[in-house]
């Protein structure tokens, strides 16, 4: 009796750590898909008419986290991408913003911007600089390198250089933007990564693919009557492309070209139709094999950002057909990446998400018709009125540096100076600010530093706020109401949308899971986009990043205790 009792906790034994084993090894490839400006109700809004292949299958045989919101303001590309890839809020990874005001330079920087290294691959040569230098803390994808090894690959792709930068973090073996401003439209990186473009990027690039589909013309995937979701393809709500009498269907992109002057950019237009998504997809299918990712049992990780949907949304805005059928081109776009990566690495054998860096509100001018709460925060008057009150209670001097959309950074040499107290004046900015019409909330620097807000938005501020980059004061906006610099245009012609608030439609984004073992389930749970490092790190057994604060998703590790 006891040789068997041995004999079956041998068993035992053997069969848990063949589980363990199995479980613990990784996948081939991760596939990071971040879509630019998706609100989580596309996924359902337009689904009669998504195909079975794309965003549908990953619901059906995946897991979607439904109530997946961003914890931070402002909502916004570059802080979206950096909190995805390093599992935690601006108030750590620093990048606070696509661009924020520089008080030892005295401008305005961008979020990737690099002076010590240039462009490679462009068809100029264009001395501007791009790396993820700002970023402050760890990617996911640094960590996978550093875990599994320089064999292990980090490729990063993107229309938008901060979409392609910011996921690959500061080891990728490469990240490649797309450069509109000179013809044809060439894939591009930064010496950061390498001195020259591999050969099958330079190849790719000599194809001509930007300009053959600045020869397409845009039309609707389907009948346009069949575009119930969205209003009327002529309304007001929408901006127009250039040589366009309305902003209806179809878009000539040829003609549009031709509206434009021998040497002035003109790609940019590409961006804003769904051909920019294809575009990217064709390039990242190509970097998936000539890089030969997930090849091997070494994990590599792909990271894609489509930015077309970005592009389009402020032109056109989400109730519009324009956005639909991109959306429904897309979904013909994921379906194809799934396709190939089942053929290319094998299904099971890769591990994929699929989330947004933010989300986008009602155009304004629609949301006044619809009599929803929206207006206009005019920041010329703002800042007027505020440096008129200062004067008059501090003395004539300029005390205002910078007025950005939220965010106001006072004069500190000349506080100073004058002998006047920082957080008194900054108490005065924001007791001023309070009493504006639109604004929510005004924080101060001083506030956000010795106070801790648990919950609402005063505790998303904190969370985007980094005290060497953020003003000292920061503003909250009323729902519905958008900051501009134009104090010229009625709100009643406003056009496009806008996104950065804290509130539902910006903050509310899709999170979806699929591949090498992920459960198929969904969670009404309240999750966050920084949620998906640690998540990464415990498929993939890698150290989190320090800086990370979100937690792993254990729905997908335990999907009976998740699923609803």
């Amino acid at each position: 009796m006891k040789l068997y009792r041995n004999l079956l906790v041998l068993v035992a034994l053997v069969f848990s750590q063949g589980q363990v084993t199995a479980q613990a090894q990784p996948p081939k490839l991760v596939v990071g898909i971040v879509v630019d400006q998706m609100r989580y109700d596309f996924l359902h809004r337009y689904s009669d008419h998504y195909g079975d292949d794309g965003f549908k299958r990953l619901m059906r045989e995946g897991f979607s986290f439904d109530s997946t919101n961003y914890n931070y303001v402002p909502t916004v590309t570059a802080a979206g991408h950096a909190s995805i890839y390093t599992g935690t809020t601006p108030s750590r990874h620093g990048i606070i913003g696509n661009t924020w005001y520089d008080r030892n330079l005295r401008i305005s920087v961008s979020n990737v911007e690099d002076p010590t290294v240039h462009i490679i691959g462009s068809a100029v040569p264009n001395p501007n600089g791009f790396s993820p230098a700002h970023l402050l803390t760890k990617t996911i994808t640094d960590q996978i390198r550093t875990k599994m090894g320089p064999e292990s690959k980090i490729i990063s792709v993107s229309l938008k250089d901060r979409g392609a930068i910011l996921p690959g973090g500061h080891s990728a073996n490469a990240a490649y933007w797309h450069d509109y401003e000179t013809s044809p439209g060439n894939f591009v990186s930064s010496t950061f990564y390498q001195d020259s473009l591999p050969g099958w990027v330079a190849e790719f690039n000599s194809e001509g693919r930007s300009e053959a589909y600045m020869g397409q013309v845009w039309n609707t995937l389907l009948p346009l009557e069949e575009y119930d979701e969205s209003a009327p393809d002529d309304n007001g709500y929408e901006s127009l492309m250039r040589g366009k009498q309305a902003p209806v269907f179809p878009y000539d992109l040829a003609a549009i070209r031709d509206t434009y002057a021998p040497n002035e950019p003109y790609l940019n237009v590409l961006w804003v139709t769904p051909f920019g998504n294809t575009l990217l997809k064709d390039f990242a299918i190509r970097a998936l094999r000539e890089e030969h990712l997930g090849q091997d049992a070494i994990t590599d990780a792909l990271c894609i950002s489509f930015s077309s949907t970005d592009a389009a949304g402020h032109t056109f805005g989400p109730q519009s057909v324009e956005v639909q059928d991109m959306y429904l081109r897309l979904d013909r776009d994921i379906a194809e990446l799934l396709q190939v990566l089942d053929q290319e690495v094998g299904k099971g054998e890769y591990l994929l998400f699929l989330t947004s860096d933010h989300g986008a509100q009602p155009v304004v001018s629609y949301a006044v018709e619809q009599g929803l709460p929206a207006g206009l925060a005019v920041i010329p008057r703002f800042e007027h009125s505020l440096n008129f009150s200062l004067s008059l209670k501090y003395g004539a001097f300029n005390w205002i540096e910078s007025f950005g959309t939220n965010e106001i950074y006072l004069d500190h040499a000349l506080i100073a100076e004058k002998g006047v107290s920082l957080p008194e004046m900054q108490q005065a900015v924001a007791d001023f600010m309070k009493e504006q019409p639109a604004v929510s909330y005004a924080l101060t620097a001083t506030e956000l530093r010795e106070n801790k807000y648990d919950s609402g938005l005063p505790a998303m501020v904190q969370n985007g706020f980094y005290e060497d980059r953020s003003g000292d004061v920061i503003l909250v906006y009323e729902p519905g109401f958008v900051a501009t610099y134009d104090f010229r245009t009625p709100i009643t012609k406003v056009r496009g949308t806008q996104h950065g608030s804290g509130y539902e439609w910006d903050t509310h984004v899709p999170l979806l899971w699929f591949g090498a073992g992920v459960p198929s389930g969904a969670s009404a749970r309240r999750v966050h986009p920084t949620d998906v490092t640690p998540t990464l790190g415990r498929f993939l057994n890698v150290p989190i990043p320090e800086g990370a604060t979100g937690q792993p998703l254990l729905e997908l590790f335990e999907p009976a205790r998740g699923s609803n």
